[in-house]
């Protein structure tokens, strides 16, 4: 018996088997090739899509000469605040139309830093100028001077640092409001007193709204119904809305009696009580005056579970930040106090108003 070494016999049903698995393992090898240019096609295209970005956010920066406008930083505490959303997004588009570029600090990071550390990281970078939620605190105080003295312009909004070097404060007055909110308790004067809870950030650096208490305080007391009221304070977190929920819940859901009156220091604070009225089945059962608006607020007046809320024109206030920048960048020097009006929102007049902001709005003024 003869056997022929490697030779096979291309009849024998084995070297058929052989031929087709030979066969497969091309094709898999060919599919696996396949796929791993398909993977390396999408991370390349991943690549170029990426990069772009970054290109495109270069040439953003002041850094780079092909960018020829300014690079400003927009700080606030609470980037969940609409307060201050609608300030940048009006600022913004300030700045866009002049060619410059405003960047929103706090909102493309993925961990939360405070308005302290995001101001360390504008003075880091070397922004053109600075427009800041401030408060009266010593560090924030230290960090704007230290901003003055690296030749970057800083402008406060909605909350000044009076004793600091920031060129210009763009809001309301502190005593201005709280007088305003003072006012509009003694139209509701009777001859039985009234408690009135003011709620107040915790924040015990920050005397702003020390300063709007001590408005509402000395409108009532310089009143020949001073009697009327009696004035209380509550301490509520205002870093977030699920601080100021859960604080605010407590207060309503309470079986004891609710305050006559509840007023409301931020926006935060309004749309919590708002909605723990309604969560509650409280409505009707205090007079609540609250900060800004929103949807959530201008329904709730409309519902009258709000009886009124102070608002401002924040578009406004946006644009006169940038104005003043470019103020000072122009002539080293601008007002220091850029007041915008404030407005009282009631259930009387809140279709009026509404109507007017829709016409502003398609105006392009908002």
């Amino acid at each position: 018996m003869y056997y022929h070494g490697s030779s096979i016999n291309s009849n024998d049903p084995a070297s058929g088997m052989i031929r087709i698995m030979k066969d497969l393992l091309n094709k898999k090898t060919v599919m696996i090739i396949f796929s791993v240019m398909i993977l390396l096609t999408a991370a390349t295209v991943a690549g170029v899509i990426i990069y772009g970005n970054m290109m495109f956010r270069i040439i953003e920066s002041p850094g780079n000469e092909s960018f020829t406008g300014k690079h400003y930083a927009f700080i606030c505490e609470n980037s969940q605040d609409g307060f201050y959303s609608s300030i940048y997004e009006g600022a913004y588009k300030e700045a866009d139309s002049r060619g410059d570029y405003l960047e929103n600090m706090g909102e493309n990071i993925a961990f939360r830093q405070d308005k302290y550390e995001l101001m360390e990281l504008s003075i880091d970078a070397g922004v053109d100028g600075i427009i800041v939620e401030a408060g009266e605190s010593e560090a924030m105080n230290k960090l704007i001077e230290r901003a003055d003295s690296e030749g970057i312009p800083v402008v406060t909004v909605g909350s000044d640092n009076t004793s600091s070097a920031r060129k210009s404060y763009v809001g309301f007055g502190y005593y201005d409001l709280g007088t305003n909110y003072g006012k509009e308790l003694l139209k509701t004067a009777t001859d039985d007193p009234k408690r009135v809870l003011v709620l107040m950030s915790p924040d015990a650096d920050d005397s702003s709204q020390n300063i709007i208490f001590q408005g509402i305080r000395e409108t009532i007391e310089r009143s020949d119904m001073s009697s009327s009221f009696n004035l209380e304070t509550m301490a509520v977190p205002d870093t977030s809305a699920f601080g100021a929920e859960e604080r605010i819940s407590g207060l309503i859901m309470r079986n004891d009696e609710l305050p006559d009156v509840i007023i409301c220091l931020n926006e935060i604070f309004t749309t919590c009580v708002s909605q723990a009225l309604v969560d509650y089945n409280r409505v009707g059962q205090t007079t609540v005056y609250g900060f800004y608006e929103n949807s959530t607020i201008l329904s709730a007046i409309q519902k009258q579970i709000i009886f009124a809320t102070f608002t401002m024109n924040t578009g406004q206030m946006g644009t006169f930040c940038i104005e003043a920048l470019k103020e000072y960048e122009e002539y080293g020097n601008v007002n220091e106090y850029l007041p915008v009006d404030i407005k009282v929102v009631t259930s009387d007049n809140i279709s009026d108003y509404i109507r007017e902001k829709t016409e502003e709005a398609e105006n392009g003024q908002l």
